[in-house]
């Protein structure tokens, strides 16, 4: 009896160094604050409703082996539950987080993984609105680009009239916030931020679309002096 609990004490030592140093073996993996990032892990002897996820946004000195998850939702939380081989995460809040899994089959089988995920400041995005939406040709009309982030901005706008070849222009060092471009094309245009960029990266995907509908001017016509 008493080489059996020495045994279990070395076990008991063994796995609580192992969860010691789960923050330096843990696969790392980087997003942006606002981002959801789906986790994978290929497990094999246990079914999906037996493959479990936490999130720990405090994690030093902890035993994660018995302590649950402890990450609010106003920091990150599983937008379609936390259960089985592939699970996305959102993450609002930027820091250090700690990802548990655990799989347990029926022999009880226990086996864990951990992601240290490290979430950077959110990117930056754009929104666009045009005013007015119809113009004749020949008027002007305001592009108005809102952007989130940090001045300043450089960013990639498309101009498309479904007709010829997309035009695409680059503006950089922008600090104006909207940022107005007076347009005034000769066919209806549908206008897309295609990247915006500022200090903590670039977006690829950053922006809603919106189109500017042009009438065709109406063609002029003699005026003729009414006489009864």
């Amino acid at each position: 009896m008493t080489a059996f609990k020495h045994i279990l004490r070395l076990m008991a030592a063994a796995i609580a160094l192992l969860l010691t140093g789960a923050s330096a073996s843990a696969q790392s993996v980087t997003v942006y604050a606002g981002q959801t990032f789906t986790f994978e892990v290929d497990v094999q002897f246990a079914q999906e409703e037996n493959i479990t996820w936490e999130i720990y946004d405090n994690y030093t000195g902890i035993n994660m082996a018995v302590v649950p998850g402890n990450c609010p939702v106003t920091s990150a939380f599983f937008p379609s539950g936390n259960t089985g081989s592939s699970v996305p995460i959102t993450f609002l809040a930027e820091g250090m987080y700690m990802v548990k899994i655990t799989a347990v089959n029926d022999c009880p089988t226990n086996n864990m993984k951990f992601y240290l995920v490290e979430v950077l400041p959110a990117l930056p995005t754009a929104s666009l609105v045009v005013n007015p939406e119809e113009v004749c040709r020949g008027d002007e009309a305001d592009l108005l680009i809102t952007f989130t982030g940090e001045a300043p901005w450089s960013f990639e706008l498309e101009a498309n009239d479904g007709i010829n070849p997309p035009v695409t222009t680059t503006y950089n060092g922008i600090t104006d916030n909207p940022f107005v471009i007076v347009i005034s094309p000769t066919r209806t245009t549908t206008y897309t931020v295609l990247s915006v960029t500022d200090a903590n990266g670039t977006n690829p995907d950053p922006s809603n679309s919106v189109t500017l509908t042009v009438k065709p001017r109406p063609d002029g016509s003699p005026i003729y002096q009414y006489e009864p």
